[in-house]
């Protein structure tokens, strides 16, 4: 329930609930011992991406304070993501692995994975502890700011445009992804994807039911489109350091071609639909949803 929107609860107030769990959590997850910093980083790079995509649905009525907290929370976030960017190499391996999985139980295979396992716990000793100060005095500082936020609008009205501009946004950047399914393309229409997920699930208790399946079809196509760029990540590394994997270049990249074209397919099956729908009827659609939940809403509390 923490990160969701209630109909009949007074929006700017239930937005400012939400950021504020939001910083905490991020928070105490940087405050994590020593021997769980990787865990921490982890979660603590999620609630960040929670927070930008709840900036993103209110950004208009935020007006300039958008860009400040925006660039906060991605330089705080910037400035950990050696550790958790190595980590992610290992799960990609995993990753690929599964889908050939007698390939991969080579003695060979197995000497490149623990290589890309000591590359990543080098990546993330080399993350200063003090970063870790640094970055949780920037989330005091944005925790202290959410009380001065200008949330100006009510109800469905406060996020309305925000909505309509990030849908919008996915959509122009599947039909670039379409065009030209570069790693660029590719990796940007990820991010509006995620946001799209990130604002079903903010909005979820407009229609329980039917936001929950949207919610877990555009994880699914997330995860699709993730899967995608770490591979883009691996066949650049090859590139660049060709010595962590030996002799096993030539068929790892044929394996990693045919598993991307899968993903590709995919994710551009499940797109079409999910982002079917023009901006302004999804808008509209929802703030039905929304009116009838909030009425509900304020029935139940009266009977109460």
């Amino acid at each position: 329930m923490g990160y969701r929107l209630k109909p009949h609860k007074n929006a700017a107030k239930d937005v400012r609930r939400i950021a504020r769990d939001r910083l905490e959590r991020a928070i105490e997850a940087l405050r994590s011992p020593p021997d769980e910093r990787d865990k921490g980083v982890h979660q603590a790079r999620k609630r960040f991406k929670e927070q930008r995509a709840l900036l993103r649905l209110i950004r208009r009525p935020l007006g300039k304070c958008y860009a400040v907290e925006n660039r906060r929370l991605r330089d705080v976030g910037r400035s950990l993501s050696a550790l958790r960017d190595a980590a992610a190499m290992v799960e990609g391996w995993d990753a690929l692995a599964s889908h050939a999985p007698a390939l991969f139980d080579r003695p060979s295979y197995a000497r490149i994975r623990q290589r890309l396992v000591e590359r990543g716990s080098t990546g993330g000793a080399q993350i200063d502890p003090a970063l870790f100060e640094q970055a949780i005095g920037e989330l005091d500082e944005a925790l202290g700011a959410i009380e001065h936020w200008p949330l100006s609008g009510k109800g469905f009205g406060l996020f309305e445009r925000g909505l309509e501009d990030s849908y919008r946004a996915g959509r122009r950047a599947l039909a670039a992804a379409r065009r030209d399914p570069d790693d660029e393309n590719l990796h940007e229409w990820r991010k509006r994807v995620k946001d799209q997920w990130y604002h079903t699930r903010l909005l979820l208790s407009a229609w329980p039911a039917m936001m929950r399946a949207r919610c877990g079809l555009l994880e699914e196509l997330a995860e699709a489109l993730g899967h995608d760029h770490d591979l883009a990540v691996m066949s650049q590394l090859m590139d660049d350091e060709p010595e962590l994997f030996a002799d096993q270049i030539e068929p790892l990249q044929r394996l990693i071609a045919e598993r991307r074209k899968a993903l590709r397919d995919d994710a551009f099956t499940l797109g079409r639909r999910l982002y079917a729908e023009s901006p302004s009827a999804l808008v509209k659609r929802w703030q039905r949803y929304w009116s009838l939940a909030r009425c509900e809403g304020q029935a139940a509390s009266r009977e109460d």
